[in-house]
């Protein structure tokens, strides 16, 4: 089977795989080289998150001599810069940012990359790009085989976005010992809501500030004793993303929405996961025949607004003023119900609407609000 030409149960089958590393970090070595066998290449996975004590350099496939010789050229690595700010998820390549002649002309490819047998196109993506942590995934293409095609680019873009949410899930739950209903309790000093519940949306599990925002009545409640939304349509789609992660389901997916709030507050961020059976067992103790199906994590973006405001100043080089206005308008409400909030002319919205927009390359309100709910 060539490269990037894996069945619909193999890809599902290796998803699965993605999330199950996320919880038991041992597995990540093995899930990198069925990555590799998919995409027919050479897997680089980092990740430095020391706020977390989470660092990690892993490529199972390539010389660990080399892989740790790519630390020392780090300060030389022309590459390493190139990709920061991207959307983590985003697939990006060396030729969007340096021709190959600059590339190929440069001490790091002649002393590391040309010896490691790369070609000069690898898939490329951020797993998280968040203050002082970092992540980031490299397939490297063997340079004596044809480039990657559009059936391994298109699988590689899949991947990604599993891994992403794969590693936002194995950041939030480092260090917590999960063995058991009791150890469970350690999840209440999240700042996230974390909900376990069964195939049917019955939770397992709701640590404290998941309790919180349920019972300030803030997108998440639970009716008849199920995981609901207190926006009716977002109730359906949190129940049908809890129901897709259910054991005895083939097609276990999962998936990411927004919970909406109040008038003038910030959308929940939520996250399903599939929770694999063997962590299932471990973790949680049969509760009268209930065995937990998903993880469902959910962030209030409101706490980080602050900073998040002075990042996008930072990144995207946005004056405080259309800064405030980036992060008011993913409240709802469209531009002109962000203009009365901020007491300012619809005039002026639509000047600095058209600013944000030049500056972070976005060209829709919609786009913009997903820039803005990401971390």
């Amino acid at each position: 089977m060539r490269a990037g030409e894996l069945s619909d149960d193999a890809v599902l089958d290796l998803v699965g795989a993605i999330y199950d590393a996320a919880l038991e970090q041992d597995r990540w070595s093995s899930v990198l080289e069925r990555v590799d066998d998919a995409i027919g290449g050479r897997v680089l996975f980092g990740i430095y998150d020391p706020a977390n004590g989470l660092s990690s350099l892993l490529s199972p496939r390539i010389d660990p001599a080399r892989v740790q010789d790519l630390l020392g050229w780090a300060p030389r690595n022309p590459l390493l810069p190139l990709g920061v700010g991207r959307t983590p998820g985003e697939i990006f390549t060396i030729g969007d940012f340096i021709s190959r002649a600059q590339f190929t002309s440069s001490d790091f490819y002649n002393e590391w990359w040309q010896p490691a047998g790369f070609d000069t196109e690898p898939l490329t993506t951020n797993l998280l790009v968040d203050h002082n942590a970092t992540g980031i995934l490299t397939s490297h293409r063997p340079s004596n085989l044809e480039p990657y095609d559009a059936k391994a680019r298109r699988l590689f873009a899949t991947l990604a976005q599993h891994l992403v949410r794969a590693v936002a899930i194995q950041r939030r739950t480092h260090q917590l010992d999960i063995t058991g209903r009791a150890a469970l309790a350690g999840l209440d000093g999240l700042d996230q809501g974390f909900v376990l519940a069964d195939a049917q949306g019955r939770p397992v599990f709701i640590n404290r500030r998941a309790r919180e925002l349920m019972e300030a009545g803030h997108g998440v409640v639970v009716e008849d004793g199920v995981l609901s939304a207190v926006n009716a349509e977002d109730g359906h789609q949190l129940r049908a993303l809890i129901s897709s992660c259910s054991l005895d389901n083939p097609d276990r997916i999962g998936g990411e929405m927004s919970l909406q709030r109040p008038p003038g507050r910030m959308p929940l961020r939520v996250q399903v996961t599939p929770v694999g059976s063997e962590w299932t067992e471990k973790a949680v103790p049969l509760a009268s025949g209930w065995r937990s199906s998903a993880m469902v994590l959910i962030t209030d973006p409101e706490p980080a607004a602050k900073t998040q405001g002075e990042t996008l100043r930072e990144r995207y080089g946005l004056t405080r003023a259309e800064a405030a206005f980036a992060l008011e308008i993913v409240k709802g409400g469209g531009r002109r119900a962000t203009a009365e909030r901020l007491g300012i002319t619809d005039g002026t919205a639509r000047s600095h609407l058209s600013k944000i927009f030049d500056k972070t390359g976005v060209t829709r309100q919609a786009e913009l609000v997903r820039l803005m709910l990401q971390k």
